[in-house]
Order: structure tokens, then sequence, then C-alpha cells
């Protein structure tokens, strides 16, 4: 979804520059809930307001959910044929590549200095070396830009 996000915000509406997507994506992610979804609502709610917000969640939740509750029909009453079987065997992977490729995607906006370097490394080994929760990282994240903007800021 986000690589889909950006290219109508950025590219085809031209509501928001490439640069703010990585925020946006921050911002989305540090409330509890889909990043689609609470990337639309802020997006909506940044172009047109209360009423863009509500349009913006209602736009992405009902097909959503629709297509989930469908799906889930499908695959509980044909969930034993060796097609369906195979098929799912084949979305993981699938699933994996598009997740990498959203991150790829963020990553290259999101890094865009040293200092940023240092904190995707750190956030990486953190994450994967020491298996510490997201959520401190996102928090630590937060802090060390914090920190940062009280050091430029009182240096200049």
């Amino acid at each position: 979804m986000i690589p889909h996000i950006e290219s109508e915000i950025v590219n085809k509406k031209r509501w928001f520059m490439r640069r703010d997507v990585p925020d946006i994506i921050a911002i989305a992610q540090s409330a509890p809930g889909s990043i689609a979804i609470n990337s639309s609502i802020y997006m909506g709610y940044k172009v047109r307001g209360i009423g863009g917000a509500l349009a913006a969640m209602l736009g992405m939740l009902l097909p959503a959910a629709l297509i989930i509750v469908l799906l889930t029909y499908l695959f509980l009453t044909y969930q034993e044929l060796p097609i369906v079987e195979d098929a799912f065997k084949g979305i993981r992977p699938a699933i994996i590549g598009l997740i990498l490729f959203a991150g790829f995607k963020i990553g290259r906006g999101a890094i865009r200095d040293l200092f940023t370097l240092l904190l995707f490394t750190v956030a990486v080994v953190l994450l994967f070396g020491l298996t510490i929760s997201p959520v401190f990282l996102i928090i630590g994240g937060a802090l060390a830009g914090g920190l940062l903007h009280a050091y430029r800021k009182k240096r200049s």
C-alpha cells in the first residue's frame, strides 16, 4: 500500500512532496492500527480537514473489510483444495517482497544524512541482534531526533 499511496499523493495528486512521505509513515506507525489507514486519515485531514479524514478512513476501511470477509469465506470453504494451499504458499514470498520493496522506497527518502544513517544502523542492529521491541526503537528514534534538534538549536 505504501508505494501506491506515495504514487497517488506525490506523483498524481501532488498534495505532498516526496520528502513528506517518510514523516507521514512515521506518524502513521506511531498510532495503533494499520499504517495505510492511519496515513490516509492523516493525509485526508491535512488536505480537507475532518471531512477529509473521515472520507479517507471510510475509503480505506470499507473496500478492505469487504474483501477480507469475501476471502475469509472462500478460504474457509475451499481451504482443503490443493490449488488453494499452493496459492497461499506462493503468496507468502510475494508479501515479503512487497514489504521489502516498501521499506526500500521509504528508506531511500528517510536516510538523509549521517545522523539518520547512524540511527538506521543502530535500529537494525537492536531490532535483529537483540530483538528489542519496535515500540522502544520508535521512542528511542524520537528522543534522538529531539536531542539532535535541541543541540542544533542551542548551537545556532
